[in-house]
């Protein structure tokens, strides 16, 4: 699995994003889409063995489109510089649950588990969880084996007081002010060109394995 011409390939775009460009080196960038799709096929298999509440699904189903949709954007650069893929239940890529996100960037490699964007009555029982049965809801997130490989759940939009209706003194009330639930890991260039990195992908994105399916059940209830 040859993350050297993904790496390649994307730095190469990153510096000439353009179509005149893109398609001259296409066969470059059809290389580097085939790699990345082994590696992800190749996760989808163990990762099924592992985790019982993922669906038959390949790479196809769960890698995102590499052209960009610049209609609302200022940025009109055609092509993203990352190959991004979401193995997760019922939807693969298109799914609401969490599952697990395998982003490949010169610079910004990570792997991350979780939910994002979440509606309100979702989000509300995510908050009711952690206020109801906070010692549980700890127990998974703060995980030794999660926090050690991962570090603690973050979130990529949060609230600077509690949300209305909670209470300001309560134990979780870092997790009450979040508005979405994420762990991630974060990987140098060094790293992703190593030998073993799918396997150590592999084995990091096991050790998500409880915190994933703890956050679906209460996602499904």
């Amino acid at each position: 699995m040859r993350t050297d011409r993904i790496l390649a390939f994307l730095e190469a775009i990153r510096d000439n994003n353009n179509r005149p460009y893109f398609q001259q080196h296409k066969k470059e960038y059809e290389t580097a889409k085939a790699d990345f799709e082994e590696i992800i096929d190749y996760l989808i298999g163990e990762m099924r063995a592992a985790d019982p509440t993922l669906e038959p699904m390949v790479a196809k189903d769960c890698t995102y489109r590499f052209y960009r949709d610049t209609r609302f954007s200022e940025d009109k650069s055609p092509y993203k510089r990352h190959f991004g893929a979401f193995i997760a239940p019922h939807g693969a890529r298109r799914s609401l649950l969490s599952g697990y996100y395998v982003h490949l960037q010169p610079g910004n490699s990570m792997i991350a588990t979780g939910v994002y964007c979440l509606d309100k009555p979702v989000l509300k029982r995510v908050r009711d969880i952690i206020v109801n049965f906070y010692d549980e809801w700890k127990g998974v997130a703060e995980a030794p084996e999660l926090v050690k490989v991962f570090g603690k759940v973050t979130c990529m939009n949060g609230l600077k007081r509690a949300p209305m209706g909670y209470p300001i003194d309560c134990e979780g009330i870092e997790y009450l002010k979040m508005k979405d639930y994420m762990v991630s890991k974060s990987f140098t260039d060094k790293e992703v060109l190593e030998e073993n990195f799918v396997d150590k992908v592999l084995s990091e994105c096991k050790v998500s394995i409880p915190w994933n399916t703890y956050v679906n059940e209460i996602m499904s209830e």
